[in-house]
């Protein structure tokens, strides 16, 4: 398991989690004490052109995250 230390500003984790299903159809959960641990969901069939794709939506979403956080229609995504 990796893992790596990302500063999300005002916008939270359950927004950026929801951007990444609505946008870009990539399953995600929250955990962690604090909420702050983005858990991937990936299918049972991971290829590397998959976590090119995730990576991809993902530093598109960090960097969309000032407009997420005025989205209020963003629901949690379930565990």
């Amino acid at each position: 398991m990796a893992g790596s230390e990302i500063f999300v500003g005002q916008a939270s984790f359950w927004e950026l989690s929801s951007a990444l299903k609505e946008k870009y159809r990539v399953l995600t959960s929250i955990d962690g004490f604090h909420e702050n641990v983005i858990v991937v969901k990936p299918p049972m069939v991971f290829t590397k052109e998959d976590a090119v794709e995730f990576v991809t939506s993902f530093e598109k979403c960090l960097i969309d995250l000032p407009a997420i956080d005025k989205l209020n229609q963003l629901e949690k995504t379930p565990t």
